[in-house]
């Protein structure tokens, strides 16, 4: 269960869809994410593996887009009109929040 006090949003628009993004940081990583939107990923389980792949990440541009990047080719994850970097910014608006 998220700690919703320390919890922070962000949101962002990407071609595919609106990206909604809940994230808790601590000690500089992501502790707990939820990404969640109107946009479509394939297979549909998907954003749950990158979710979690995020945990434990620290909590900075480059090594969040690295991570999501890795997943969607560990995966073969497929998302029209979203990318990697359309969740990284979604998920950086919601840290500079």
């Amino acid at each position: 269960m998220m700690d919703l006090s320390k919890t922070k949003q962000g949101i962002h628009k990407s071609k595919g869809g609106l990206i909604r993004s809940f994230v808790t940081i601590e000690c500089g990583v992501v502790k707990d994410i939820t990404i969640s939107g109107d946009f479509f990923l394939f297979q549909e389980e998907a954003i749950f593996k990158v979710c979690e792949r995020l945990k434990g990440v620290p909590a900075n541009r480059e090594k969040l887009q690295e991570s999501i990047e890795e997943t969607y080719k560990r995966e073969n994850i497929q998302s029209p009109g979203t990318s990697p970097a359309d969740f990284t910014e979604s998920i950086m608006k919601a840290l500079e929040g």
